[in-house]
């Protein structure tokens, strides 16, 4: 066994490892955003460890290629995928409001509150005898 080999075995082993523990985050933890904090830290770091292992593994230049094109296109979905799973969750008040035990200041609220309260105030204007609209 080459050098190249033994960091090949190790970097897909720890891989696995990182992914296997991911999955069993994401069933063992209790609410929405520890599961996917879960979901997408050591899995990223899992594909990128696996990949590296399989790119070194096999060492053809088309395949490495690939490789890093399924790196890039993990970090760019993953944070993407998980804001927008985390948004529907707190929207439709999926978890067990863990978040409010947690939390000292829910500025989604506040945002979302704040803009309600000015498309009624501009749907009342606009609705007013003699405003321009």
């Amino acid at each position: 066994m080459t050098t190249i080999d033994i960091i090949a075995s190790v970097a897909l082993i720890l891989g696995a490892l990182m992914s296997l523990l991911a999955g069993i985050a994401v069933l063992r933890f209790p609410d929405t955003m520890s599961r996917i904090h879960a979901a997408t830290k050591p899995q990223v770091l899992g594909i990128i460890l696996l990949m590296l292992g399989v790119g070194l593994r096999i060492g053809s230049p088309g395949v490495i290629g690939m490789l890093v094109l399924i790196v890039i296109l993990q970090f760019v979905t993953a944070p993407v995928s998980a804001h927008l799973t985390v948004r529907a969750a707190y929207r439709h008040s999926v978890d067990d409001h863990s978040v409010e035990d947690h939390s000292v200041d829910d500025e989604v609220e506040a945002d979302e509150s704040a803009a309600f309260t000015e498309k009624r105030r501009a749907e009342k204007d606009r609705g007013q005898p003699g405003s321009a609209g």
